[in-house]
């Protein structure tokens, strides 16, 4: 497999060989935990394509490096003029990091 498109958590993602992504955070998986990712759209092996319509029916294997991540930071201000009122909030997203492996 040299690369292939999978949908998970409603995002669509290029996947390569031996390469590490992040996710949507994904509840109760540890560090060393294998998940699969069923929902492809498309794979390219060498010179051969293969298209789903709308999935295909082949599993792509992963390791979990770490189950959190955190994102950036997003910083959230909100004012009304003239009242002297402000109030900041500040969120980030988490995320599970995975490697993508061989599959079968």
């Amino acid at each position: 497999m040299n690369y292939a498109i999978a949908q998970t958590s409603g995002k669509q993602f290029l996947f390569e060989l031996g390469r590490w992504y992040d996710i949507d955070f994904v509840k109760k998986t540890n560090q060393g935990d294998f998940l699969t990712f069923e929902k492809i759209l498309f794979i390219r092996k060498r010179k051969k394509l293969q298209l789903g319509k709308p999935f295909l029916n082949v599993e792509i294997p992963a390791e979990v490096l770490q189950a959190t991540v955190k994102g950036k930071k997003i910083t959230v201000l909100k004012t009304k003029p003239k009242k002297k009122y402000t109030r900041t909030r500040g969120h980030r997203v988490s995320y599970t990091r995975v490697k993508i492996l061989v599959p079968q």
